[in-house]
C-alpha cells in the first residue's frame, strides 16, 4: 500500500468550512501517498499543555462535545500540523465544574439541542478569550514540541472580511472582531519569525477575491472560497513537505 502522509488540522469554524473537502483533493494531488487527514476542534493553546485538565468527560460521553482530546491527536505522528489561532481570541472558554475546559466554537454551539445548551450553562462558567498576544505566546511551546518530533507546523491566518455577529457585539469593552483578526494575523506572522513555523495564509488569496463576491468572512465560506483555500493548502504542502511528495517506490 502507499506510504502514509498523516496531516492534522486543529480547526476553528472557518477552517471546518473552507477545508471540508481538503482530504479528497489532496489525495488527487499526491496519488502515490495515502493522505490521512485527521481533524478536530482547536482549543485554547494553553489547554494543550500536558498538565492542563482534560476536556470534561461527562459532556463528551453525552455527545455535547467531540469524544476526543486534541492533545491525544497531537501526540500521534504527523508530518504536517495546521493550527487555527483565531478561535482562542474570538470565543470564550467554558470551564466545567470538573476542572476541564473547552472552547465554545460557533458551529459547535449551533449543534447543541436546547437540553444540551441548558446542561452546559448549568455545569460550566465562562472565561474570557485570550488576547492575540497571549494566544500566540501560549502556542509557541506547542509548536516547539511538534518541531522536536519532526512535524512541520503551519498556523492559519483569518480572512479579514468580517460580519460582526450579535453575540460578539454584546461583549462590552471588547475589541471589534475586525481588530482581533488584524492583530491575530500579525501575531501569526511573528510566530513564524520566532519559531520557524509556516503560515497557512487564507487571508491573502481570499482578500484578493473579495468577501462580498465570495460570500465568505472570517468564519469561513463554501464554493469558490473553499476552492481558493484548498489551493493555498496544496501550495503549503509542497512548501512544507517537498521531499515527502516526491514519488518513491511503494511499500507493502
Amino acid at each position: 500500500m502507499s506510504v502514509l502522509l498523516p496531516i492534522l488540522l486543529l480547526h476553528g469554524d472557518a477552517e471546518a468550512r473552507l477545508l471540508a473537502d481538503a482530504a479528497s483533493v489532496l489525495q488527487t494531488v499526491v496519488p502515490h501517498r495515502k493522505v490521512q487527514l485527521a481533524a478536530s476542534w482547536m482549543t485554547r493553546p494553553d489547554l494543550l499543555s500536558p498538565s492542563a485538565p482534560a476536556p470534561p468527560k461527562s459532556l463528551r460521553t453525552r455527545g455535547i462535545l467531540p469524544d476526543v482530546d486534541a492533545r491525544v491527536l497531537l501526540d500521534q505522528p504527523h508530518r504536517l500540523v495546521l493550527i487555527s489561532l483565531f478561535p482562542a481570541v474570538a470565543f470564550p472558554v467554558l470551564r466545567h465544574r470538573s476542572g476541564g475546559a473547552f472552547l465554545a466554537h460557533r458551529a459547535l454551539r449551533a449543534g447543541w439541542s436546547p437540553e444540551d445548551a441548558s446542561a452546559v450553562a448549568a455545569e460550566c462558567v465562562e472565561e474570557a478569550p485570550l488576547s492575540p498576544e497571549e494566544a500566540a505566546s501560549a502556542l509557541e511551546p506547542v509548536i516547539g514540541r511538534l518541531h522536536e518530533r519532526g512535524a512541520a507546523v503551519a498556523v492559519c491566518t483569518s480572512f479579514r472580511h468580517v460580519r460582526e455577529p450579535l453575540e460578539h457585539r454584546r461583549r462590552e469593552g471588547a475589541p471589534s472582531l475586525r481588530e482581533l483578526v488584524r492583530r491575530t494575523n500579525l501575531e501569526v506572522a511573528r510566530l513564524s519569525q520566532r519559531t520557524g513555523c509556516f503560515v497557512f495564509d487564507v487571508d491573502r488569496p481570499l482578500a484578493q477575491e473579495g468577501g462580498a463576491s465570495l460570500g465568505a468572512d472570517c468564519f469561513g465560506g463554501t464554493g469558490f472560497a473553499a476552492d481558493v483555500a484548498v489551493d493555498e493548502l496544496i501550495t503549503l504542502l509542497f512548501d512544507a513537505l517537498p521531499d515527502d511528495l516526491m514519488p518513491t517506490e511503494e511499500v507493502a
